[in-house]
């Protein structure tokens, strides 16, 4: 089964289409962690439990034009409940040439209603593949970023770029855990112009799935919000040509880390207590591109590209 969008549904101006609200599931989290650490939690916001028999993910890998792989869900989703589908290696595998591809944290597989398929699946996305949640065939439930784009790397915070990392911007969906806001009560069921992962989703880092399982929503009677500050980041100059460049956010800035391109950390800082603003100089680093991942207070991340000349 494929789902393809027309032209003139992709071609669709002004904000998303939504689904009636508190009606139908639709995707509460996605983890897109280190190696095959992924998966994907469904939440049903309805009194009533819903057989998953007829719903399918999708998933539109790199730009596709359609569907590039699929998963059947099955099971029973109690009302107000989750149900938590990850990645189903289960065991390492020799890719030849001395590469290995790991298995999903024993934790994560525990957490899981449903592994998924071998490889290829929907939890083998990369941060720049989207995810369409099928019923019935054909009805589009839920769509995570925007199919039919490749945005490089990962979808950002760059609205000059489409959202696309194309241009910099810091990545919002490689290497974190997305959760979705409270007051999110049906999924999107129109392909958005642009993607923009923080208008519905709160950034968690990398390798977070300790919430898995359970999920806030204010169309459960008897949930709670939590508080949830809105998140400003910046990080700049970047290139970075004088030697140092700065972080600055209005939450806390908890620790930062520096990868090279091998995904090696090359520096690693904690500033000190109720810091917003960090200065890194690079004298000791090589000219050449790296990843900042940066923690804040209420364990929000985030990760971008740098470019040091």
């Amino acid at each position: 089964m494929k789902t393809i969008f027309t032209l003139a549904i992709a071609l669709f101006v002004g904000q998303a289409a939504y689904a009636q609200g508190c009606t139908d599931l639709f995707i509460s989290e996605y983890c897109e962690g280190s190696g095959n650490n992924k998966g994907y939690e469904i939440y049903n916001p309805t009194p009533d439990a819903i057989d998953l028999g007829p719903y399918v993910m999708e998933r539109w890998s790199n730009g596709a034009q359609a569907s590039s792989d699929e998963t059947n869900l099955v099971g029973i989703i109690p009302a107000y409940g989750t149900w938590v589908v990850v990645n189903g290696q289960t065991e390492d595998v020799d890719l030849g040439g001395g590469q290995i591809s790991d298995a999903v944290d024993p934790m994560m597989q525990i957490l899981a209603d449903q592994l998924d398929n071998p490889y290829p699946a929907p939890t083998y996305m990369n941060g720049n593949d989207a995810l369409v949640f099928i019923k019935n065939g054909s009805t589009v439930v839920d769509i995570f970023g925007k199919p039919g784009e490749d945005p490089g790397t990962a979808w950002t915070d760059n609205e000059e770029a489409g959202y696309t990392s194309d241009d910099g911007g810091t990545w919002l969906t490689a290497n974190h855990t997305l959760r979705r806001k409270y007051d999110i009560t049906a999924g999107v069921t129109v392909p958005p112009t642009a993607f923009y992962a923080l208008a519905e989703w709160d950034s968690l880092p990398s390798n977070t799935w300790d919430g898995l399982g359970s999920h806030a929503c204010a169309c459960d009677p008897n949930s709670v919000a939590s508080i949830e500050i809105p998140v400003e980041f910046t990080l700049f100059p970047n290139p970075v040509t004088e030697g140092e460049f700065q972080i600055n956010s209005n939450l806390n800035i908890d620790k930062i880390n520096i990868y090279d391109q091998n995904g090696r950390i090359v520096l690693s800082i904690v500033p000190e207590m109720n810091v917003m603003q960090q200065v890194i100089t690079t004298d000791d680093l090589e000219a050449g591109m790296y990843i900042v991942n940066t923690l804040l207070a209420g364990n929000r991340a985030f990760s971008q590209r740098v470019v040091v000349r």
